[in-house]
């Protein structure tokens, strides 16, 4: 894809950091936003500023750890906006805790956002993907997807988990 003008993008975890300048730079271009995040206060702030650069903005406040979430969403999209052209699988969190320390709770946790979220969004928009004719698909992993560090286990298994699944 060489120009971004008048195609569609859906975008995760765009209430702030990489998933917010993503969504500026895009609209900028001229691409057309559908934006999503658990954290509303946050999305809205980031569709007020996409807004004013001239493209349409559609928000949904999703849970990327939700499977049915991510397949209604995605659905919604392709209503608000016609089609979708590309999926940003962009929500992330960290967690910094001793392997040893790290309860059953908090591995479920950043699996569900880090690696199930990139799945269901892989899975619930590729079909719109490929009925666009001109779809994406664009998995945010990390450094720590390719070097471990201490302290990281759990973010390291979740962003190695993403990019090797990204791979295939």
């Amino acid at each position: 894809m060489k120009n971004f003008k008048n195609k569609v993008a859906a975008i995760t975890g765009a209430a702030s950091g990489m998933g917010r300048t993503l969504a500026l730079d895009l609209a900028g271009r001229g691409c057309h936003l559908a934006l999503s995040d658990v954290n509303a206060k946050g999305l809205a702030e980031t569709a007020q500023l996409a807004s004013k650069l001239g493209v349409k903005v559609t928000t949904a406040q999703v849970n990327v750890a939700d499977r049915d979430q991510m397949y209604a969403w995605a659905a919604q999209v392709v209503r608000d906006h016609g089609k979708v052209n590309l999926i940003f699988n962009n929500a992330g969190v960290s967690l910094t805790v001793p392997l040893d320390a790290v309860k059953q709770s908090d591995f479920d946790w950043i699996m569900g956002i880090n690696f199930w979220g990139v799945v269901y969004g892989s899975q619930a928009f590729l079909p719109h993907l490929k009925a666009s004719g001109d779809g994406h698909v664009i998995n945010t992993s990390s450094v720590f997807g390719l070097i471990s560090v201490p302290g990281q286990g759990t973010y390291n298994a979740s962003k190695f988990a993403v990019r090797g699944y990204t791979e295939a």
